[in-house]
C-alpha cells in the first residue's frame, strides 16, 4: 500500500513543483528590474555645451600645402595673426564627450559613400577645412567638380567623393533686368531677381541620388546688403509672381517650406539628411564687403550672438 500511495503521490509532487517553478518565473518577470541596469546614458546633446581655451590643444591635422585651400582664405599661408590662439579653443559639449575627428575612421565607415553640401559659403568653407583633414588619411585625393559642384575631392583609397554644389537660396533664381536704362531711371530700379519659390536651384536638383549624405544651409543670403531694393529679389510660385509681394524674410521662410517639401518627397529616403544653421556675423570697421574685419581671437559670448543676429 504505501508504495502505490507513494507511485501516485509523485507525479502530483512533480506537477506541483512545476506549478510552483512557473508561478516564481512570472514572478520573476514582473518583477521590476534594478534601476541600475535599465538607466542608459542620456543622450549627448552636441549642441548644448560651452568653449574652452586649452593651449596644450593639437595643432590642425593640416598645413598650408593642402590643395583644397581657397588662397585668400588660407590663413596658414597667409600668416593670420594669433592663429595658434584660435585654434586652442574647444567646444565641449555639456555632460559627454567630442573626440577629435579621425579622418581614417570616417573614411573607413563612409567607404563607397558620397556627401554632398549645398547652400553658401559657411558650407563652403567648412568643405575646404573638411576635405583638407580627410585627405591626411588619403593623400592620393584629387579635385572633383563633376555633377555641377563647385568644389570637392575624390579619395580613391576609400572610393568617396564629398563636394559642395553652391546654391545661396536654395531655390532657383535669375537675374531679369529692366528692358532699358529709362525705365530704371524713373524708380531706380535696375532690375530684379526673379526666385521662383517652389523649383530647386539646377546646381543640385539633380544630383540628390548621388549622394548617401547632405547637408544644407542658406541664410546669409537673405539680406538687403546682398538684394538692396534697386535689385531686389521678387518671388514667383508656379510660374506666377506672389501677391502681394513678399519681402526678404517671408520669402526665406516661404522658400524653406518648399525645399523641405521637396527634399521629402524627392530626394531618396536612404539619404541622411541633415540642415546646417547659421553662425552669427562677427565683422568689425564695417561689413564684409565695407572693409570689414575679423578681429576675434575667442568666442562670441551669448549676448554677442544676440546682438549679432539682430544686426543680421
Amino acid at each position: 500500500m504505501p508504495s502505490k500511495l507513494r507511485s501516485s503521490l509523485l507525479p502530483r509532487l512533480l506537477l506541483l513543483s512545476l506549478l510552483l517553478l512557473l508561478f516564481y518565473s512570472l514572478l520573476l518577470l514582473r518583477r521590476p528590474i534594478a534601476s541600475s541596469n535599465l538607466v542608459s546614458p542620456p543622450p549627448c546633446d552636441l549642441f548644448s555645451g560651452r568653449w574652452v581655451f586649452n593651449p596644450d590643444t593639437p595643432k590642425p591635422l593640416y598645413d598650408e600645402t593642402c590643395p583644397f585651400h581657397r588662397n585668400a582664405w588660407n590663413c596658414l599661408r597667409n600668416k593670420r595673426e594669433n592663429t595658434d590662439v584660435i585654434n586652442s579653443w574647444r567646444w565641449v559639449p555639456n555632460g559627454c564627450g567630442l573626440s577629435r575627428i579621425d579622418p581614417t575612421r570616417f573614411l573607413r565607415m563612409m567607404r563607397n559613400k558620397n556627401v554632398g553640401f549645398v547652400g553658401d559659403s559657411l558650407n563652403e568653407n567648412f568643405l575646404v577645412s573638411f576635405l583638407c583633414i580627410l585627405r591626411v588619411a588619403d593623400p592620393s585625393a584629387v579635385k572633383w567638380k563633376k555633377k555641377k559642384a563647385w568644389r570637392g575631392a575624390y579619395f580613391p583609397k576609400f572610393n568617396v567623393t564629398v563636394a559642395y554644389h553652391r546654391s545661396v537660396l536654395l531655390s532657383k533664381y535669375q537675374w531679369q533686368p529692366k528692358k532699358s536704362s529709362a525705365e530704371a531711371n524713373q524708380d531706380g530700379v535696375k532690375g530684379i531677381y526673379r526666385v521662383d519659390v517652389d523649383v530647386p536651384a539646377n546646381e543640385w536638383i539633380n544630383v540628390t541620388s548621388f549622394y548617401d549624405v547632405l547637408i544644407f544651409n542658406s541664410g546669409h543670403w537673405w539680406g538687403y546688403d546682398k538684394f538692396p531694393k534697386e535689385t531686389p529679389l521678387v518671388f514667383y510660385r508656379k510660374g506666377n509672381p506672389i501677391n502681394p509681394p513678399l519681402d526678404i524674410l517671408q520669402g526665406f521662410e516661404v522658400v524653406l517650406q518648399h525645399m523641405v517639401f521637396y527634399i521629402q518627397r524627392e530626394v531618396p529616403e536612404k539619404t541622411l539628411k541633415f540642415w546646417r544653421l547659421q553662425s552669427p556675423r562677427h565683422f568689425y570697421g564695417g561689413d564684409w564687403n565695407q572693409n570689414g574685419s575679423c578681429l576675434l581671437e575667442k568666442p562670441l559670448e551669448e549676448s554677442q550672438e544676440q546682438w549679432s543676429e539682430q544686426r543680421s
